[in-house]
């Protein structure tokens, strides 16, 4: 619990505004050159990761390092897709809601990807994880039950409600899909973490990266895209995060 509080204070809303309390106290003792560097210092990060062309240039160098497009995979010569993994990600499991609604976007781009390769490759093991997390159900729960309503049979479901993050998962499944032909379906941007704990556990499944959030239109921008936005601020945080998980596996030798 004290590591995702840590976590949280890391991200940069809660740690700019901490350096802006920080600052207006220093203000406040009488410190007034050191006060004012790190409220304009934090406010102007703020306005920066809050703009698009920063937000996305933190973003595009992990959305990009796998193919957006699979391959053909079922050419002469290779085997076939045997198991499609599906990461968990947050949910709000109010069974007063429709089951889609339960799923945060991330879960909901996610287990739909799934889903629709699935249908694809109908002889393959649909494999789904990510753990309640203080809700009612799990994400691999709700998976499970979007994948039934889209025509999957239970059969073909394999659900692991039991992973807390991205290690435990691929601790959990690779086991699973040793020595099989294995589709790996997570955020785009959140796939060169889970390709490299998979792969420190010996598992080397294709990359399936989903939702995107880099998307260059092929037409001008109005200049109002360029000013600063929540969305954008989100998308940089989504990117922090990822860097912050990239830099703990890293030290903690699971990359």
């Amino acid at each position: 619990m004290a590591k995702k509080w840590l976590g949280s204070l890391l991200l940069p809303l809660p740690l700019l505004l901490i350096m802006t309390f920080l600052g207006l106290w220093l203000l406040h003792k009488q410190h007034k050159r050191s006060g004012r560097t790190l409220v304009l210092l934090s406010l102007l990060s703020l306005c920066l990761l809050s703009t698009r062309p920063v937000a996305n240039a933190l973003m595009a160098p992990l959305e990009t390092q796998y193919p957006t497009h699979l391959p053909a995979l079922r050419t002469q010569g290779q085997d076939p897709i045997q198991d499609i993994v599906v990461l968990g990600a947050a949910q709000a499991a109010d069974p007063s809601l429709p089951l889609l609604s339960q799923l945060g976007h991330a879960g909901l781009v996610r287990i739909s990807e799934g889903v629709s390769l699935a249908h694809a490759y109908p002889e393959a093991r649909l494999i789904v994880s990510g753990y309640a997390g203080g809700e009612g159900r799990s994400s691999a729960e709700l998976y499970a039950a979007v994948a039934q309503a889209l025509g999957i049979a239970e059969s073909r479901i394999i659900a692991l409600p039991l992973p807390k993050d991205t290690a435990e998962e691929a601790m959990a499944i690779a086991p699973l899909i040793h020595g099989r032909h294995a589709l790996l379906v997570t955020s785009a941007s959140h796939m060169p973490r889970a390709m490299a704990l998979f792969h420190h556990q010996g598992a080397k499944p294709t990359a399936a990266p989903v939702g995107h959030h880099v998307k260059e239109s092929q037409g001008s921008l109005p200049l109002y895209t360029y000013l600063p936005s929540a969305r954008y601020l989100e998308r940089s945080e989504i990117a922090w995060h990822e860097y912050l998980g990239l830099l703990k596996e890293a030290v903690s030798g699971q990359l």
